[in-house]
C-alpha cells in the first residue's frame, strides 16, 4: 500500500475514540473522562526517553497467552462443553489484545507492569482470545501498547503507536521464526489491536509469499477497515477462508456524529456472517458471554448492517437496562463469542481443516 495512503487510513482510525470500559466485559458503559489535568493521562509530550524497556520474546513472561506457559488466561465459559476441543491443533493464531492502558502519565505502558498485564490476561485473553481455544494455539504477545489518550492526542499518540507496533511486529517475527514451524495460521485483533494487526498484515505478511499462503483467515472486529486488499478481500460468505472479517457493534439507531458513512469500509454480520443489510434471526444468535464467564441469553440478539456496523436490536433479556449501551465496541467479541467460534470451526471444515 502506498505510504500517503496507509497515513490517511491511520489518522481516519486514530480519530475513532470509543465508549471506554476498562475490562472487556459486558456492563453498563463507563466512559473515561480524558482532560489534560486529568493525573491518569500523559501532561507531557511523547519522549523516547519515557518508553522503556522493549520486551524480549524468547522470555515467555512477555507472552500473555502462549503454549509454553504454565497458567492461561484462555479458557472456555464455565458453562460450556466443547466435544470437538482439539488438545493439539495443527493450526495457530496470532492474538492482538485491546487497549487496556487507560491510566498512567507515560504514551506506552511499561512491559513490566504486572498488574496491568494480569488485567490484559483476565479481559482480552479471557473473554476474546479464548474464543479461538481448542481450535487453534495461541500465540498473544505483551506489547508496550499505546495509552488510550493518544487516539485523541494525535502529535504524540503517533509515535506512541509506532512503538507498539514495533513491539507487535517483533513478537510475531518471533513467532514466526520459534514456532510456526510451517503452520497455518490466524491473525485476529480488536480495537488497538486491530489496528496493528491490519498494519502487520500490511508491511510484514502480504511482503512475504510464505506467510502470505500460510495465512487463513483475519478477524479485525473495532475499527473502520477498508475493503483495500485484492490479496487478501473481505469475505463474502460464512465458508470463505483466504479473507478477513470486520465488523463494529452499535445499538440500532445509534450514529456518531464523527463518524464517516463510508461504502469501502467492510462489515459483516457476525451471526450469519453475511454482508447484505438483511436482518439475522434471533434463533440463529448462540448467547452472549457475561463477565461471569458464562454464555447465557442465547437467542436474544438480532444483527445488521448499517452504514458499514452492525446495528443490534434492542437485547431482550432480564436487567437489559443495566447492559445496555449506544456503542457495543468492547462487546464486539462478547456478543458473538459462540457465533465466531462454530463459524471459524465450520470454515475449517468446509475448507478441509480437521
Amino acid at each position: 500500500m502506498p505510504r500517503k495512503i496507509e497515513k490517511r487510513n491511520r489518522e481516519s482510525q486514530f480519530k475513532y475514540l470509543f465508549c471506554l470500559i476498562a475490562l472487556i466485559n459486558i456492563q453498563s458503559c463507563k466512559t473515561y473522562k480524558i482532560t489534560s489535568a486529568n493525573q491518569n493521562t500523559p501532561i507531557k509530550d511523547f519522549d523516547i526517553e519515557l518508553v522503556g524497556d522493549a520486551p524480549e520474546y524468547a522470555k515467555i513472561e512477555y507472552w500473555a497467552e502462549h503454549t509454553d506457559k504454565e497458567n492461561h488466561y484462555a479458557i472456555l465459559p464455565k458453562n460450556y462443553t466443547d466435544t470437538l476441543y482439539n488438545y493439539d491443533p495443527k493450526i495457530d493464531v496470532f492474538f492482538v489484545h485491546p487497549t487496556i492502558y487507560l491510566k498512567g502519565d507515560r504514551w506506552n505502558a511499561d512491559i513490566n507492569d504486572k498488574e496491568l498485564n494480569e488485567k490484559i490476561g483476565k479481559s482480552a485473553i479471557k473473554y476474546q482470545a479464548s474464543v479461538f481455544l481448542g481450535i487453534a494455539n495461541i500465540y498473544a504477545p505483551h506489547y508496550r501498547q499505546m495509552h488510550i489518550h493518544g487516539y485523541s492526542d494525535l502529535k504524540n499518540g503517533y509515535k506512541a503507536y509506532d512503538i507498539a507496533y514495533f513491539d507487535v511486529k517483533n513478537a510475531f517475527l518471533y513467532y514466526w521464526k520459534n514456532h510456526n514451524n510451517s503452520k497455518k495460521f490466524i491473525l485476529a485483533g480488536h480495537s488497538q489491536g486491530t489496528n496493528h494487526s491490519e498494519r502487520l498484515l500490511n508491511e510484514v505478511i502480504l511482503r512475504n509469499d510464505t506467510m502470505k499462503n500460510q495465512l487463513l483467515i483475519i478477524y479485525l472486529p473495532g475499527m473502520p477497515i477498508k475493503k483495500i486488499y485484492d490479496e487478501f478481500p473481505p469475505c463474502n460468505s460464512s465458508e470463505e477462508l483466504n479473507c478477513f472479517v470486520s465488523w463494529r457493534t452499535l445499538a440500532e439507531g445509534y450514529y456518531p456524529s464523527d463518524w464517516s458513512i463510508n461504502d469501502s469500509i467492510s462489515c459483516v454480520n457476525p451471526i450469519s456472517w453475511a454482508t447484505d443489510s438483511i436482518i439475522s434471526k434471533k434463533k440463529n444468535h448462540l448467547g452472549i458471554l457475561f463477565k461471569n464467564h458464562k454464555l447465557q441469553y442465547p437467542k436474544s440478539i438480532a444483527a445488521y448492517n448499517y452504514n458499514n456496523v452492525v446495528w443490534i436490536k434492542p437485547i431482550k433479556i432480564p436487567f437489559a437496562s443495566f447492559y445496555r449501551m449506544k456503542n457495543y465496541h468492547t462487546a464486539d467479541y462478547n456478543l458473538f463469542w459462540l457465533n465466531i467460534r462454530d463459524n471459524l470451526r465450520y470454515r475449517l471444515q468446509k475448507n478441509g481443516y480437521r
